[in-house]
């Protein structure tokens, strides 16, 4: 009698666990909890065995949850994200005091709702989210999630992008999928804001969300910078390169390369008042319209790190076309971004990221992510003297790195 699937799920679940287990346990480390005083990273120290025992328990509960529940509940999730974005929105987590606890009576008071209201606000995401516990009847208190909240700024940042940005566009990206256009106004993001602006010119009229979209943009994962640091020669043109954390990052790995940040006036402005002191006189600040002709001449490479995501294939063809009047034989394009999988070449964790990311730019800029063949397409199409397309992945992220060089 063959094991069942079910079975084989389970067994792999009790055997990759045990190894997690053996690891915290033999270096005294932490074991994840969701009190409040739990790890904020769950599993540290991390070998390549022990991340690997990680993804796979990660990767088996995840088919055989679904495997039990149903194909009637793949279809019906749970969808309904208000209590979480009230938490967001109302600032809870920072009204529970830290190893203690709070009435919801007197919570209600210091949040400006309703009691009742509350109470389901705090239940609901208890149950669903892990956020607060209710230690004794009618008493909130913090868990992990909701005290990571109050003390790391970038959790906050990232919640603000999720429920203030993306999810009300994701509830509009039908509607705007409907009208077949290719252009960046058309977009969920513009429904959901009911302007006529794409997201970016959106932007620009509220500066305060700018900022805010921005400072979670800037979690950038060390990985991922990583993955850029190869073969960088002289002079770095870093096209739409926001307030230079990149080119920051990596004038410290390679000394003796200038950078050049290029992006829109209002995006500059002040950024070589903000840029550490040592690495003053290596990395600069321009104002540029990548639609607008590349005003540097002869550089050696021009950097587009998550640029082209945000664009339809139409308007990232007429960006690369202006590089091509500054453009010398053998300079180098170097492209960042999500590079597609082919379906099932992934684990499901992996790929359900980069899904769900090719979703986020569909809503927020009617754009997309792509495969690594739509990238050499979009290259020949923008100017067919690009040539020399390789396409490295990096280790163990959904990231790549796109390099074409220039051949007139």
């Amino acid at each position: 009698m063959s094991t069942s699937r079910i079975l084989q799920l389970a067994q792999l679940i009790s055997s990759q666990t045990a190894v997690i287990d053996a690891h915290l346990q033999s270096k005294g480390l932490p074991q994840p909890s969701f009190d409040q005083d739990g790890p904020t990273e769950p599993i540290q120290e991390a070998t390549e065995d022990v991340t690997q025992a990680r993804t796979d328990v990660i990767e088996a509960t995840i088919e055989l949850r679904q495997l039990l529940q149903g194909p009637m509940q793949l279809l019906l999730p749970q969808s309904n994200l208000s209590p979480i974005v009230a938490v967001h929105r109302f600032k809870i987590a920072s009204l529970v005091p830290i190893n203690s606890t709070i009435s919801f009576g007197e919570l209600a008071v210091k949040c400006s709702l309703r009691e009742p209201d509350l109470k389901r606000i705090i239940r609901y995401t208890a149950v669903y989210h892990r956020v607060f516990q209710e230690p004794k009847k009618g008493f909130v208190a913090h868990t992990a999630a909701s005290k990571l909240l109050v003390e790391n700024p970038r959790a906050s940042s990232l919640m603000g992008l999720t429920f203030d940005e993306c999810w009300p566009a994701h509830n509009r990206a039908v509607d705007a999928m409907a009208q077949r256009s290719e252009e960046p106004n058309v977009s969920g993001y513009a429904l959901a804001n009911n302007t006529t602006l794409n997201t970016f010119q959106f932007f620009s009229k509220n500066p305060s969300r700018a900022q805010k979209f921005a400072n979670a943009m800037s979690t950038t994962s060390q990985t991922s910078l990583d993955g850029l640091s190869s073969n960088f020669p002289c002079t770095v043109v870093d096209v739409g390169g926001s307030q230079g954390h990149v080119s920051v990052d990596l004038s410290r790995k390679f000394p003796n390369l200038h950078f050049i940040v290029e992006d829109l006036p209002e995006v500059v402005e002040g950024g070589t008042e903000k840029l550490p002191k040592d690495v003053r006189g290596r990395v600069e600040f321009k104002a540029h319209d990548m639609f607008t002709e590349q005003p540097v001449h002869g550089a050696e490479v021009y950097l587009l790190r998550y640029v082209l995501h945000d664009w339809t294939d139409k308007y990232s063809i007429e960006i690369l076309r202006k590089l091509v009047p500054s453009l010398k034989a053998g300079a180098k394009i170097v492209i960042q971004e999500y590079l597609l999988p082919e379906p099932g070449t992934m684990t499901i964790s992996q790929e359900r990221n980069m899904r769900a990311m090719d979703a986020i730019m569909l809503s927020l800029f009617n754009s997309r992510e792509r495969e690594a063949s739509e990238w050499k397409e979009l290259f020949t199409a923008a100017d067919p003297r690009f040539k020399s397309f390789t396409v490295n992945r990096i280790k163990g992220g959904s990231a790549g790195v796109v390099y074409v060089e220039w051949t007139p």
